[in-house]
């Protein structure tokens, strides 16, 4: 239930984002939803600051990811005056490549996914479906080449995100990770809105606006992360991850109905293409985990005298 939430509420966000388009800029929307994050996460801080180990460094080790979530958020905050919502979650799984080549990069036990075979065969299947993505999109509304570069930086973003969170945060738990990393983030997002947004129309927004924007921040950035740590947690990272690979697909669903968006058909084609990719690079990342396991156990295992 908690997995079938996450992915349902995270499907939801680019359709809201999408319908904060017509009233709001990016940087105003930004934001406002980062405030209301913020006064989500600021409780639970306070309350489990006392678990934090001795001589905690959490406050200066979550600068580094919170600075490139920062970056990544006001990217992801333009995509939808340039894409569809559809396309923003269909690409977005991109994130997923860009993870696996940045902790190739800059961690040293996630080098050894490049002795699989499947991690070509995902990598290039990913490449195709996003250039099949972009080249189905090209003359209409659903996208742009703007839009489309929008799209594979915010991805390119949050793969360097990740791999951060996984080098400074080990010591903290998930949850208070992230909270710790939006309070960073909230802050920095308020003081672009008041710099470049233009704030003064939400002060002309009615209470059911409102109540959308508050929706998005707790769904997309509050709920959602908790109740996928609490299924990763329950079922484990392998069915949890891999789910998360039937967003795109609820996206266009809802979108179809609700904001009568329609893909063409290279472009279907192109993000089926695309998360097929993505789950063959999942497959070769466990895959090679479970062997730097196993060598890692063979090693520790007594020797016979």
């Amino acid at each position: 239930m908690a997995l079938g939430a996450a992915i349902l509420f995270w499907s939801c966000v680019p359709l809201l984002l999408k319908y904060f388009t017509r009233e709001l800029d990016a940087w105003t929307v930004n934001g406002l939803r980062y405030t209301f994050a913020l006064l989500f996460w600021l409780p639970y801080v306070l309350q489990h600051r006392r678990e934090l180990p001795a001589r905690s460094r959490i406050w200066r080790d979550a600068i580094p990811p919170a600075a490139i979530h920062v970056v990544g958020q006001v990217l992801f905050g333009l995509c939808p005056y340039f894409n569809d919502a559809t396309v923003i979650n269909f690409v977005s799984r991109a994130a997923f490549l860009f993870t696996t080549l940045t902790g190739f990069i800059l961690l040293r036990e996630e080098r050894a996914v490049g002795r699989q075979p499947l991690f070509w065969i995902g990598m290039a299947a990913t490449i195709a479906g996003l250039v099949a993505m972009y080249v189905g999109g090209i003359g209409t509304p659903s996208t742009s080449a703007f839009g489309m570069l929008l799209l594979l930086a915010t991805a390119a973003f949050w793969g360097f995100y990740s791999v951060l969170v996984r080098k400074f945060m080990r010591p903290y738990s998930i949850r208070l990770s992230f909270s710790v990393i939006s309070l960073y983030a909230a802050p920095g997002l308020l003081a672009l809105m008041f710099a470049l947004g233009d704030w003064r129309k939400m002060l002309t927004l009615g209470p059911g606006f409102w109540a959308m924007i508050w929706l998005s921040a707790v769904l997309g950035i509050a709920l959602g992360h908790t109740l996928f740590y609490r299924a990763i947690h329950t079922i484990g990272p392998v069915a949890s991850e891999g789910s998360l690979l039937l967003i795109p697909f609820v996206t266009a669903v809802l979108a179809h109905f609700l904001l009568d968006e329609r893909l063409g058909r290279l472009q279907w084609i192109g993000g089926v293409i695309l998360v097929g990719g993505c789950f063959v690079l999942l497959r070769a990342n466990l895959r090679a985990r479970g062997r730097v396991t196993a060598k890692e156990a063979q090693a520790a295992a007594p020797t016979p005298r």
